[in-house]
């Protein structure tokens, strides 16, 4: 099978990506059983929303977002995404996606990027491979955008407490869905359980101490569902990177 090249950022803190979504994605390829090689960012991204992860296609053209990458390349290598699942089933894995992506995600950038206790190990997480004054620099501006996106999309108007209520009551939704299964959409994973596992997995990873990492360890279900994903898909073999073995490069 013709592996993919995904450009993303660079293994931090334990974790193979700082970014919930390029973790996603690279779990969901595993899952799927889809060779890829990891690239890593040493510019801005190139993708037309300018984010990560994306994929580096033929003729230099690049394909964004992670939930279009997993749609377009199931269609193209036949993937069934529903499992034979039911609409009720393909619907609540749905919001399952949409509860950690839309709201979720903004609570913890939140407190990965604007607490002042949480900002200098982001900082040197994501820049540390920059020179000291340019790792502050580009730092900062990087901070400054993220905190107007967050100002936008309306987080940012919150008091703090709330930011984290908000937050801790995603989490406690997410552990009553996940109840005593294995998996958000069953006995087989899927999308939503990448999805799921690439914002959990981080704010476990995280080195400090957040209001939402102290409440996902107040889960057990939750924690116990990453350490599952984990040893089935990034332990021992299933942990080496699915290359084609040109192995990990700076994307170009």
């Amino acid at each position: 099978m013709q592996p993919v090249r995904i450009v993303g950022m660079r293994p931090v803190w334990g974790l193979q990506s700082p970014s919930p979504f390029c973790l996603k994605l690279e779990t969901w390829l595993r899952m799927s059983g889809i060779p890829y090689d990891p690239l890593y960012l040493d510019q801005p991204p190139r993708s037309k929303t300018g984010k990560v992860p994306y994929l580096l296609l033929d003729k230099g053209d690049t394909l964004a977002d992670s939930n279009v990458i997993i749609r377009t390349l199931a269609r193209e290598r036949g993937i069934d995404l529903a499992h034979g699942r039911t609409p009720e089933d393909q619907a609540r894995a749905h919001a399952v996606v949409r509860l950690v992506e839309e709201s979720l995600y903004f609570s913890a950038a939140w407190e990965r990027w604007m607490l002042p206790g949480c900002w200098p190990l982001t900082r040197d997480g994501y820049f540390g491979i920059l020179p000291g004054p340019l790792r502050g620099v580009f730092g900062s501006l990087v901070r400054r955008r993220l905190r107007a996106a967050l100002h936008g999309q309306g987080i940012l108007r919150y008091e703090p407490d709330e930011i984290a209520a908000r937050g801790r009551a995603d989490l406690h939704a997410l552990s009553a869905l996940l109840g005593d299964q294995a998996f958000f959409e069953g006995e087989q994973p899927g999308v939503a359980d990448a999805s799921v596992y690439g914002a959990l997995a981080n704010l476990l990873g995280f080195p400090g101490h957040t209001p939402l990492k102290s409440a996902l360890e107040a889960y057990p279900n939750l924690v116990a569902f990453c350490r599952r994903i984990e040893e089935a898909y990034w332990s021992g073999q299933a942990g080496q990177p699915l290359r084609s073995g040109a192995g990990a490069l700076a994307a170009a």
